[in-house]
């Protein structure tokens, strides 16, 4: 039946190699296996989908509006379909971060999204760590997008749906890189606070060191020199007081002898 099916849509998608018919119908069985949720695909979306994603690991043309036309499902719900069967089979090409921040406009999150990537490996089991691969879509998107989360930037709004996984299964991953995200942006913003409060008291020392300076190199004002001459006078007049005081002092004394 799924033969039937695959040759008879591939002949109308132009696609007439053997190799490609007999990728397909793989595809179709492992389809049935691991893609059983995608419930709004029929047996021929689903066929024509097969049909595509072997054309395409074959690089060979395809008319993209005639097969969405062929596959019975609008534009939007047949790229869902697709991208959400090539995450499943594990179909997708690796796409690093840093590309990945190129195609989606956020590039000052790739940092942050790599340490998630490697807080989260960390927190799982040795044997979930064995087998997983995060430079797959689903891992790398969600990271970045978590990134941009706590970094608070604005990223293109499909990055999210780039991933090509449910959007239960990408929420769910998302939750988990929360709290890393929230660690890593924290941990950042606590080393930043002492060096700016460092920086802000050597300027206040400096500050106070140059005032010192300018202090002391200022002409002294005509009020202070005012004060400073009635204070020499103030001096002055007390010395001879003082003096005249010992002086008659003196004459007493010798009178009295």
């Amino acid at each position: 039946m799924d033969r039937e099916l695959l040759n008879r849509l591939a002949s109308k998608m132009g696609l007439t190699s053997a190799n490609v018919i007999r990728q397909a119908e793989e595809y179709m069985r492992l389809s049935q296996v691991k893609c059983s949720s995608l419930s709004s695909d029929t047996a021929t979306s689903k066929a024509v989908i097969c049909l595509e994603l072997a054309a395409t690991s074959m690089k060979l043309p395809l008319d993209k509006e005639f097969v969405i036309k062929l596959s019975g499902l609008n534009k939007k719900v047949y790229q869902s379909s697709l991208k959400s069967m090539e995450c499943m089979l594990g179909l997708q090409s690796s796409v690093g971060l840093r590309e990945l921040a190129v195609q989606y406009g956020c590039m000052d999150a790739v940092k942050t999204a790599a340490q998630i990537l490697e807080r989260y490996e960390f927190s799982l089991p040795e044997a979930q760590r064995q087998d997983l691969d995060l430079s797959k879509p689903l891992f790398t998107t969600a990271a970045l997008f978590i990134a941009c989360r706590c970094l608070k930037i604005r990223a293109d709004k499909k990055l999210a749906s780039s991933s090509g996984a449910k959007k239960s299964v990408f929420e769910r991953l998302c939750s988990q890189m929360l709290k890393f995200g929230q660690e890593i942006c924290g941990e950042a913003a606590s080393v930043k606070k002492p060096i700016k409060t460092s920086q802000k008291r050597h300027k206040t020392l400096a500050e106070k060191l140059q005032e010192r300076e300018e202090d002391e190199v200022l002409p002294t004002s005509p009020k202070q020199q005012r004060e400073d001459e009635a204070e020499k006078v103030e001096k002055q007049n007390y010395e001879e007081w003082k003096r005249k005081i010992l002086e008659n002092a003196l004459r007493a004394k010798a009178g009295d002898s």
